[in-house]
């Protein structure tokens, strides 16, 4: 063999060794990727520079208390997949209670959930309270205290205080009443009943008292699952309502006694140290070790993810940890004591922390000048660059409301036909209804960001598709090449609108399919169906679809389990998952032959974007005679069949759900009346503003995308019988 054969293979060698180890450096990078992990931060440190918002926030709390510490939770989910699975995948997941307008679901509306003063919350809460940019500060941060027993930290006069205002927790003896009916006691106060409970289940006896307090309440006496007084159960305790659940209070007391009785809590020191054990077993040794993890379950040591939390109160873990922060402090003013934080990060979080409800200004809508002209400019000031001036009549899209003036103007952030943004002063124009140019059903073939304008800069995320989701196009081929790539505009079936790159969906056929194989089906069992997390009757559930329900059935027969044929789906919301599609009686789910138009449209009424638009004299059969078989809810979340709409109503049809808005029912009560008039009077007084977005569309008779003293004139010449609002 010579020697330049030689030097070749050596060479050639040489370079699959080192195609070997890039692979393997590839695909460990790979299994890395997404996974979760933990690290310890330090103040300057450059671990989160990939995660906006966080480093400058812990750095200041360093400043302030250098003896604390952080630990950061690398997830390793994905943002918008997580507050889709803790919203739209689980609507009752979490729960707001006192709150209207943006701060409940759009889907759900007035929809009684838990004792009935409950609602379910919307996205933007869900989001306001699971960002961890929120709460690190002094008053909140300790919902990410490691909860984890630390030797020498805790005393009882500091479980004491947590439990100020709690009177029958603050006896020198415990005094209970026994199965039998009659008076015991024990020797011992709850403080130090809670202090023996936490040591031996390893866990903050702080935490354990905070939990109680928050289950049982402040007052004299404990609610009815503490009392060992209720009927049928007497005798039995069950501070920590482990296990309560159900419909309406009744339910939800029986189950958690039923619970006590079966674990034989007879007296509050067996309940509380059984409470105690479980949650130590079940959250603060499973991975949930931070009131934040107990309340969303975002860390998969576990196996599981969401499902697994301990209440459905969406503030829960923020509410606890500003109490738990006023008792460290009457302890030690300074909080000097070493605290461990656990913070989680998310991946593809948004730059800016996410708003309260109320105060958003993420929209897509379009607009036209009403002015003469109207400038677009490259920033909020009039000394920038001019982008471009618009005549009067021309339509463009708005993407950003402005709140507050900034260099004397209130500004409003718009797109150009090219997909150039820009800034417009908020006047001279007028809200109109979505500029479309078809209405295609499609399902994502990649897991697609939605974004509330064309274009990956200068837009705000809002959701993420899962493949194989169903969406409708109403709007291709007008944004070419933005940011490199071309765009269409979606609904999905939340009402939900915005921007994806257009190669990420398939368009689906009139035989209801795509090129791919997937299909649509309908959900025509009269019961619905089970969405299960694998084939088999025994397999974790991750929701339910009704009957009329669509799915995208993404992989046909995978299994033939307990007697049924199973097929992997994916719902409206994004849950992918398995149901069965039938057995030897017949299917439960039948193919669409073209999945029909969504969309709603009369004389009087019309939907756009996620809104049913409609004049004060439309009734329900209007809406029936043009959407057969359409489901409409009240404000309540009961379905009806006659009657007038209301503002705040819901109508689901094809799949897709349109919350109403009536002119002139700023009220939501159906009708257009004086309490109209009146509500819409203290708005523009600053006395009581309109806060919720339905009711502010309502209110805006004259559609001019404000409230105003048109819209007052409107209204009164409506009911005069003078002049009709009219869409």
């Amino acid at each position: 063999m010579n020697n330049k054969l030689i030097k070749c293979i050596s060479i050639l060698l040489i370079i699959i060794f080192m195609i070997v180890i890039f692979i393997n450096l590839f695909l460990v990078n790979e299994v890395e990727a997404g996974e979760q992990n933990t690290k310890d931060y330090k103040k300057g440190s450059n671990i989160l520079d990939k995660y906006p918002g966080y480093s400058s926030l812990i750095d200041d709390l360093l400043e302030e208390h250098p003896n604390w510490t952080f630990t950061i939770l690398f997830t390793g989910l994905n943002w918008n997949t997580v507050i889709k699975n803790e919203t739209t995948a689980a609507h009752g997941r979490n729960l707001v209670q006192g709150k209207s307008g943006e701060w409940i679901c759009s889907v759900c509306g007035d929809k009684a959930y838990d004792n009935g003063s409950w609602r379910c919350a919307s996205t933007a809460t869900v989001s306001y309270y699971m960002d961890p940019r929120n709460s690190l500060f002094e008053d909140y941060i300790f919902q990410f205290e490691n909860l984890k027993w630390v030797d020498g930290k805790y005393t009882i006069s500091g479980i004491k205080q947590i439990l100020d205002g709690c009177d029958y927790l603050l006896t020198d003896k415990i005094t209970y009443t026994n199965t039998s009916g009659k008076t015991a006691t024990i020797n011992k106060t709850y403080a130090e009943v809670i202090m023996e409970a936490a040591e031996a289940a390893g866990i903050s006896p702080y935490h354990l008292a905070s939990r109680i307090r928050q289950e049982q309440g402040t007052g004299s006496k404990a609610s009815a699952t503490a009392t060992g007084t209720y009927s049928g159960y007497k005798g039995y305790y069950n501070f920590l309502n482990v296990n309560a659940s159900g419909s309406g209070s009744t339910a939800i007391i029986k189950s958690a006694l039923e619970y006590a009785k079966k674990q034989k809590w007879t007296d509050p020191e067996k309940s509380i140290k059984g409470g105690a054990e479980f949650l130590a077993k079940e959250y603060i040794q499973y991975g949930q070790n931070t009131l934040y993890l107990q309340k969303f379950d975002v860390d998969d040591s576990d196996g599981d993810l969401y499902w697994h939390q301990y209440q459905q109160n969406v503030a829960a873990a923020r509410t606890e940890s500003t109490s738990i922060m006023q008792t460290y402090k009457d302890i030690d003013s300074d909080l000097d004591m070493p605290f461990n934080f656990v913070i989680p990060v998310f991946e593809n979080m948004p730059d800016t922390r996410c708003a309260m409800p109320g105060t958003q200004s993420i929209v897509t809508q379009n607009i036209q000048v009403t002015d003469a002209s109207l400038v677009v400019y490259k920033s909020k000031s009039k000394t920038s660059t001019k982008l471009d001036t618009l005549k009067k009549g021309e339509k463009i899209l708005r993407i950003e409301i402005g709140s507050e003036k900034e260099n004397g103007y209130v500004w409003d952030k718009v797109v150009l036909s090219n997909g150039t943004k820009g800034y417009v002063i908020s006047d001279g124009f007028k809200v109109i209804d979505d500029v479309t140019n078809c209405e295609i059903t499609a399902v994502a073939i990649e897991p697609g960001n939605v974004r509330n304008g064309p274009g990956t800069s200068g837009t705000t995320t809002l959701t993420t598709l899962t493949v194989g989701q169903r969406v409708t196009i109403i709007q291709k081929g007008v944004y070419k090449n933005v940011d490199g790539y071309d765009w269409s505009r979606i609904i999905l079936a939340d009402g939900t609108q915005g921007f994806i790159v257009a190669r990420y969906l398939e368009e689906v056929n009139n035989n209801g399919s795509t090129e791919t194989g997937k299909d649509i089906v309908k959900v025509v069992c009269n019961g619905g169906l089970t969405i299960r997390k694998s084939p088999g009757t025994s397999s974790t559930i991750l929701g339910y679809a009704d009957k009329g329900d669509y799915l995208t059935r993404i992989e046909k027969e995978v299994s033939n389990a307990n007697g049924y044929i199973w097929d992997k789906i994916v719902t409206d919301s994004g849950t992918t998952g398995y149901v069965a599609r039938g057995d030897s009686n017949g299917n439960y789910i039948e193919p669409v032959n073209g999945t029909g138009s969504s969309a709603i449209k009369g004389d009087g009424f019309k939907t756009t974007g996620s809104k049913l638009m409609c004049e004060p004299d439309i009734t329900i059969s209007n809406i029936a005679s043009k959407a057969p078989g359409a489901v409409i809810k009240n404000a309540s979340g009961k379905t009806v069949t006659s009657g007038s709409l209301g503002t705040g109503y819901t109508i689901k049809y094809n799949g897709t759900t349109y919350t109403v808005v009536k002119l002139g029912d700023t009220t939501g009560n159906a009708v257009v009346d004086s309490a109209d008039l009146l509500a819409i009077q203290r708005h523009l007084l600053g006395k009581k503003l309109i806060t919720s977005s339905y009711q502010k569309n309502a209110a805006d008779a004259t559609q001019n995308g404000k409230i105003d003293s048109a819209d007052l004139l409107a209204l009164q010449r409506d009911l005069l019988g003078k002049k009709k609002i009219t869409l």
